[in-house]
């Protein structure tokens, strides 16, 4: 009886013990923001996190989960929409979406609101943008953004799940780091990068959703080293328009 309520606790609470990106990929997504950075917006962001690194504020989000007090953040973090369908807004949605357009216009007052109010809403910048651009974190309900898909992953004895494997496993697998995330600008011309960077939460996660086929492209529950491959481009490029836009949103609310 104790293992069958274990199994449905893991099952039911599984999709909010995963992070999107995992440590490392929320804390690039920050490094390649401040990369773009001028310096006085840089100044301002670190006068407001105060002692909190910008590490740590990248993935508070996620630390938070393990404190039952912050329960109500647990559907921030993702929103679902299954294939085919389009995304509809309603009154009651507390999700990435809803979450990111809110601390982005309240942002642009900064200078009225409280101190800790100004950190908490960059604490949800730094880390929903990352989110956003997880292309599973803008996934299918029916599969928990892919945290029911089992999969074997390069070989590995340990089975995993489609999701973890988005999150943390090509990352680490690949040896992504900072620098392979900011070689991305080279793929693209000044007038691209601008237009990527406009900011507008609801085309970002439909751009993220269109990875999503190609996610799904496995044969078997396997996902072999040709996947993998094929995959990394996307990684880099995801956490790369992460970072200059979570740059272009500081830039645009700390303007003044």
């Amino acid at each position: 009886m104790k293992k069958i309520t274990l199994l449905f606790v893991m099952i039911v609470l599984f999709p909010f013990l995963v992070s999107a990106w995992g440590k490392k990929g929320h804390k690039m997504v920050v490094e390649v923001a401040f990369h773009y950075l001028d310096d006085s917006t840089k100044a301002k962001v670190l006068k407001y996190l105060g002692k909190t690194s910008i590490e740590d504020a990248s993935n508070w989000m996620d630390e938070m989960r393990s404190n039952n007090y912050y329960d109500y953040m647990k559907p921030w973090h993702y929103v679902n929409v299954e294939k085919g369908e389009s995304y509809t807004a309603s009154s009651s949605d507390r999700n990435v979406l809803i979450i990111l357009n809110s601390a982005i216009a309240e942002l642009k007052n900064y200078s009225t609101m409280k101190d800790k109010n100004v950190k908490e809403d960059l604490y949800y910048l730094f880390h929903l943008i990352g989110d956003l651009h997880q292309p599973l974190h803008v996934g299918y309900g029916i599969d928990r953004g892919g945290n029911t898909i089992n999969v074997s992953f390069m070989f590995k004895s340990r089975g995993s799940n489609l999701h973890s494997v988005w999150d943390t496993e090509i990352i680490e697998q690949k040896d992504i780091k900072l620098e392979d995330v900011l070689k991305q600008a080279s793929l693209y011309s000044e007038e691209q990068l601008k237009s990527l960077e406009k900011i507008n939460v609801l085309e970002w996660m439909k751009e993220s959703r269109t990875w999503l086929d190609q996610i799904y492209d496995f044969k078997d529950n396997f996902l072999d080293p040709a996947y993998v491959d094929k995959n990394t481009p996307v990684v880099e490029n995801q956490l790369f328009l992460a970072g200059i836009r979570l740059a272009e949103v500081l830039k645009t609310d700390f303007k003044n």
